[in-house]
């Protein structure tokens, strides 16, 4: 797949190089301009196609076609089961994925995941492409997922990730109150030497920065609030129970004061994290968009939201 950039040359880049134009103005990295420079009519002034060392003069319109992909999802098994779907355009979609299916298939098996589901949901458009999910939710977590249609978008949310500008927010009940209410918890993770399946805190970890802040708090349990600065595998849940207050239900890092046995959120039959909001700019447009996933009933139950 193709997909055309274009922009009109400003004042201030007159007598710019169009490589330096492509690069500061329209941000595609060195190996996106080399692939265009193959292709047909791939890099073009006023129409024209252009060297990469031509020079610029106010007014001109730049156009650049970019490959976007080169492969598709056709081996994904679909889904037809619903799939939610909070926003999408011709780059990015973003769902709400109920808690309890995975966001990828472990397995020949695993066949209705949200990768499956989007698969359906794409093929159905006419819109194959390969599935690129940023950012996965244990099995458990509900809320919102962004996927990427093509490569250049990819690498663009890539960078967004890397600088902060992509950002989640997540909403957790944990057993305890947070004491202090608000703050960062800045502690290394690492796998669990006695069970590979988990992660704790450990000096020979990766670092690892959560965010957190009480919203409010009843009958021993707090609603949080929390966003992170780095993304390791069951960050949340470590964190949270390493400071004395894991997340309600959590099978593996709780303390085994499951609400079922003492009442305090009956309907609740999973870890109580929620993917709340995603912030990111539009990979193309630079517009920032802010989605929300409305918390899931089993969480409602016990905190207003």
């Amino acid at each position: 797949m193709q997909k055309m950039m274009s922009s009109t040359v400003s004042c201030r880049n007159n007598g710019l190089k169009l490589e330096h134009f492509l690069k500061a103005e329209l941000h595609l990295s060195k190996k996106e301009i080399s692939r265009a420079k193959f292709l047909e009519n791939g890099i073009c002034v006023n129409g024209k196609r252009r060297r990469i060392d031509t020079l610029l003069k106010a007014g001109d319109q730049v156009d650049i076609l970019l490959e976007t992909g080169d492969k598709t999802s056709g081996s994904l098994t679909v889904s037809e089961k619903e799939l939610s779907v909070l926003y999408e355009d011709e780059d990015v979609i973003v769902l709400d994925k109920p808690a309890g299916i995975s966001v990828h298939p472990a397995g020949r098996k695993d066949t209705d995941t949200l990768a499956n589901r989007l698969a359906y949901y794409l093929r159905d458009k006419k819109e194959d492409s390969v599935i690129r999910i940023f950012g996965r939710l244990d099995r458990d977590t509900s809320g919102v997922v962004l996927a990427v249609k093509n490569r250049a978008a990819a690498a663009r949310l890539e960078l967004q990730r890397k600088n902060g500008t992509l950002r989640k927010t997540y909403l957790a009940i944990t057993e305890g109150i947070p004491d202090p209410p608000a703050g960062v918890i800045r502690l290394p993770i690492g796998a669990d030497p006695q069970n590979r399946k988990q992660m704790c805190i450990a000096v020979y970890g990766k670092k690892a920065v959560t965010s957190y802040e009480t919203l409010t708090a009843d009958n021993g349990c707090s609603l949080v609030r929390l966003s992170l600065k780095t993304g390791r595998t069951h960050q949340i849940r470590v964190h949270m129970a390493a400071i004395g207050c894991p997340l309600l239900q959590d099978p593996i890092y709780g303390n085994g004061t499951a609400s079922a046995s003492n009442n305090t959120v009956p309907d609740l039959k999973r870890t109580a994290l929620h993917a709340r909001s995603i912030r990111f700019q539009q990979p193309f447009t630079g517009q920032e968009l802010l989605i929300k996933a409305l918390v899931p009933t089993d969480m409602l139950l016990h905190f207003s939201i």
